[in-house]
């Protein structure tokens, strides 16, 4: 039995002779080796994951009001410079950050940026002689690898799982807006998301992240955000203090099993463009009406939120790759990505409009008559037939209570939630229904890629 293990910048071949002969135990050589090889990658990453410790003070709990909660995570080393990065659960609402080296030393941390849709936060501290971690390319991973899960909590150490890649490119989870997240089988403690998951080149691939739905234990699924969308994350925050959001500029839709019959394909993969801005990066490159787009960048589209992800990715200015199925036939073009335009900030009256919403805040004879007692939140008092809103299942009389898993109180907090996340993702909802139980609604916008 013959394996192949990367470690270092070589390949080590592990050859264990089963059967041949009963005084040698089968696979201790090829287990000792592989136990070896871990044991090396955790030696040499140790000094550039940290643990972060954070204090929070709780405002709104009436009975709690000024009680400190403390809580801790992962984090990686990204450069020489005092940068680290972690997830945005990690220190998310925190009023003390505290980064802890691998030696036992602390340093405050201040937050750099934080990218609300993939989830990575950047931090500083004012550190020397740092040890970066070393950087992987997530694109090149393979279904089967195996990796290790990595974290620091204090008291603990290090902490060190094993698994295998199990799902590249997992979308669909309504987690941050990001839809293009690793899968590992490999168990991730609580206190080591934010922590790095690491190939057998000793290499760092992704940061992992706990799923919003998911507030701890482990479930047989692991998640973590590829390095690639990390690194850009990182240096669009390092050197720009924003982040850069790429623009192919079409207008696009799901190939349903509908459309993939009426269309003759093959298969309901990829993204059917309805439109293309002039002057933008697709017109380009000479997209169509009518085209699918099946790859980008080498990249096969699982769906249309794939495809958004990957665009948005995208380094500005970068020449891509776009494959397109047109009249049976692959076409490869090529262009420029250009920056996302800032949307046109709309009126609050012209944004419920939109979506077909008629809200107001939650008054008291409201909360009465509704059975809404000692809640807040922005009451539904219309529904256009055939809107978004009604698509999505809301009806008069729900209260929303939350956007992105973030509380609103009132009307005016419902609009500036929306606004942030304005053609960037669908609106998560969570609503209470009078006489039934809370649910969670997704509000489709309408967006271009």
């Amino acid at each position: 039995m013959i394996f192949l293990l990367r470690s270092g910048r070589s390949f080590l071949l592990i050859i264990s002779i089963l059967l041949l002969t009963s005084s040698f135990p089968q696979d201790s050589f090829a287990n000792k080796v592989l136990s070896d090889t871990f044991v090396s990658i955790v030696k040499s990453t140790k000094t550039s994951i940290v643990n972060i410790h954070t204090t929070k003070i709780l405002k709104d709990n009436t009975q709690h009001r000024g009680f400190r909660i403390k809580e801790q995570g992962s984090g990686v080393v990204y450069n020489g410079q005092g940068f680290v990065v972690t997830n945005k659960h990690v220190v998310k609402d925190a009023g003390e950050i505290i980064i802890r080296l691998h030696n036992g030393s602390e340093y405050k941390a201040e937050v750099i940026g934080t990218d609300e849709r993939s989830g990575i936060v950047v931090l500083k501290i004012d550190a020397e002689n740092l040890t970066p971690a070393k950087f992987g390319n997530s694109d090149s991973l393979e279904l089967g690898e195996i990796v290790l899960a990595i974290g620091n909590p204090i008291g603990l150490g290090q902490i060190v799982t094993s698994g295998i890649i199990s799902a590249k490119g997992t979308s669909n989870l309504r987690i941050t807006g990001f839809e293009d997240f690793v899968q590992t089988d490999a168990t991730i403690n609580q206190n080591s998301y934010g922590g790095p998951l690491v190939n057998m080149n000793g290499e760092v691939v992704g940061i992992s992240t706990l799923p919003l739905e998911q507030t701890a234990g482990y479930f047989g699924i692991s998640l973590a955000i590829p390095i690639n969308v990390v690194n850009k994350a990182a240096e669009d925050l390092i050197k720009h203090g924003r982040i850069t959001r790429g623009w192919l500029g079409v207008t696009a839709q799901p190939v349903t099993r509908e459309l993939q019959k009426a269309l003759g394909l093959k298969n309901n993969l990829g993204a059917l463009v309805s439109g293309t801005e002039p002057g933008s990066s697709a017109a380009n490159a000479g997209v169509k009406s009518g085209d699918v787009i099946i790859r980008y960048n080498g990249k096969k589209i699982n769906n249309l939120l794939h495809l958004r992800s990957l665009v948005k990715g995208t380094e500005i200015n970068k020449e891509v790759e776009i494959t397109v199925l047109r009249d049976g036939r692959e076409l490869i073009l090529n262009t420029d990505i250009l920056e996302a335009k800032k949307s046109e900030t709309k009126s609050k009256n012209d944004l419920f409009r939109n979506l077909g919403l008629v809200v107001q805040n939650l008054t008291s004879k409201l909360s009465l008559k509704l059975g809404y007692e000692d809640e807040k939140g922005a009451i539904i008092t219309n529904v256009q037939k055939g809107s978004p809103a009604s698509k999505a299942g809301l009806i008069k009389g729900d209260l929303i209570v939350e956007i992105q898993h973030k509380p609103v109180a009132s009307s005016d907090e419902l609009y500036q939630a929306i606004l942030r996340i304005q053609n960037e993702e669908d609106i998560l909802m969570f609503i209470k229904r009078s006489g039934k139980a809370s649910k969670f609604i997704v509000l489709k916008q309408k967006k271009d890629v």
